[in-house]
């Protein structure tokens, strides 16, 4: 049912990497782009009939033109493990990251980049990086270079952007790094963003610095293909901070600024991140943060399309986590947001294209994973890889060709404090103990759904179904031991 991590002395066997060449030639081989969103509400993507609000013309080329995935999951409801099991195409509970801390991957745990870099592929990492604490928030260490979670120590050749939980979409130079109370910078953000090695200034907005990079990478004159993660911080808090033309757009003046005479900063983000205090405009700003977002997605496709480069490009578009409540995220039907494993903390837009390759529009509404990003990938650029690894992750192109057999039997998300399983149509999700921090509010309890029947998790048939209950829950312990396994 669940797959073993693999050993490094497979892994760099001439079995797993060697040249592909005689199943697929150079310069056949697909470009991969895989988008990353953060924080995206799961109705906050046109294509998917959500909120009527979230316009997303850019976003819906990509589902007008490939497979629309009406339950795809993030293995994680925060995104420094949810990220973990992209990059990998493995559960992160193997190594030990539940939910925010926990550990990085290891080194026999080997990445996107690490296995197309060695099949040709020229890596490019743009935007936020977040898969454990040691480089998130302003943590001072002696070489952040030196760590494994730093993109160009996990496959990437190339990197602009920044290695932290959030990031201020604005201040982007060193002298706007100047905040020294230790517990305001650990959430303030402030600074210039990573290029490669060095920290470097930049002018302008975030979204629109790494849709930029990523047109630009696009466009550069390189005979190999590409594997390029393009992950926005948008639509992640601060959403009050746009453009001022997306502003003027939807209506909206400009948010007050931080100002340190008045408050720490940890006090004025409790107010404007966690909604101590609710602004009347705070979906619109919410909005604007994403029609921004959605102009740049524009742009890249338009790249891809002028070069030349969109019909054979395999391109994966995803949020790193269900919708945030604290940011005014739209989850539609979905019962509950970020940070827990009701269906809005986990369940998340995905979508996949490949024009050469996946020619009509399809609507798929069987459980996929993040997981599955690494190995269809794989599959798409025949690396002899995907036959080698033994991984949690499932080939895509596979089940879209065929549909014999469902991607995933059995799905399971664990964050510590809740666990939850989705086999079939039922779900189980088990809560240790009551979670309420100021707008996270979770009941400790059993709770089991049909999601055919019940896709919103309002009734609780627990009590009128008791085998189901134990019949999910040996899942669960299945599972457990053994990703928990050494």
């Amino acid at each position: 049912m669940f797959s073993k991590q693999i050993s490094i002395i497979v892994l760099c066997s001439t079995a797993l990497f060697g040249c592909s060449e005689k199943h697929i030639a150079k310069n056949d081989k697909p470009n991969i782009l895989l988008i990353i969103t953060d924080d995206q509400g799961y109705a906050d993507y046109s294509a998917y009939d959500g909120a009527p609000d979230a316009v997303t013309p850019h976003m819906d080329r990509i589902a007008s033109n490939g497979i629309r995935f009406t339950d795809g999951y993030a293995t994680a409801p925060v995104c420094n493990a949810s990220r973990q099991a992209i990059i990998t195409g493995a559960y992160q509970e193997r190594w030990g990251t539940y939910y925010y801390g926990g550990k990085i991957f290891p080194e026999n745990q080997y990445t996107i980049p690490e296995i197309l870099g060695r099949q040709g592929y020229r890596c490019v990492k743009i935007g936020k990086t977040h898969y454990a604490d040691i480089l998130d928030n302003n943590v001072k260490v002696d070489n952040p270079l030196e760590y494994r979670e730093f993109p160009l120590n996990h496959g990437y050749e190339e990197f602009l952007g920044f290695c932290a939980h959030r990031h201020d979409y604005f201040k982007l130079k060193a002298s706007d790094d100047w905040v020294e109370d230790p517990d305001d910078d650990r959430m303030s953000q402030f600074g210039p963003l990573w290029r490669n090695k060095e920290k470097v200034d930049f002018e302008g907005y975030t979204t629109d610095i790494f849709g930029d990079e990523a047109v630009k990478q696009i466009e550069k004159k390189d005979d190999r293909p590409f594997f390029m993660e393009l992950s926005f911080n948008a639509v992640h808090h601060p959403i009050y901070q746009a453009p001022d033309k997306y502003l003027k757009r939807f209506g909206i003046e400009k948010f007050p600024e931080w100002n340190p005479e008045e408050e720490s900063f940890l006090d004025y983000h409790a107010r404007t991140c966690w909604r101590m205090e609710e602004d009347p405009d705070g979906r619109k700003r919410y909005l604007a943060n994403l029609a921004c977002l959605d102009d740049n997605i524009g742009k890249v496709l338009d790249a891809l399309e002028k070069t030349g480069k969109l019909e054979n490009t395999l391109i994966f578009f995803i949020s790193d986590n269900g919708g945030s409540q604290n940011t005014y995220a739209d989850n539609g039907v979905l019962n509950g947001h970020k940070y827990i494993l009701r269906e809005g903390g986990i369940r998340t837009p995905f979508v996949m294209s490949w024009p050469k390759k996946i020619k009509n529009t399809q609507v798929i509404n069987a459980p996929v994973s993040h997981m599955d990003i690494l190995p269809t990938s794989l599959a798409a650029a025949a690396s002899k890889a995907v036959d080698s690894l033994d991984l949690d992750g499932k080939n895509l192109l596979t089940f879209a060709e065929s549909r014999s057999q469902i991607p995933h039997e059995v799905l399971v998300w664990d964050t510590g404090n809740e666990w939850a399983v989705r086999k079939g149509d039922w779900k189980l999700h088990v809560v240790k103990k009551d979670n309420h921090f100021r707008s996270i509010h979770l009941d400790k309890g059993t709770y089991l759904y049909d999601l055919k029947e019940d896709i919103g998790e309002t009734t609780n048939l627990a009590d009128r179904q008791p085998d189901k209950v134990k019949e999910l829950t040996a899942a669960y312990k299945y599972w457990k031991e053994e990703v928990s396994a050494k």
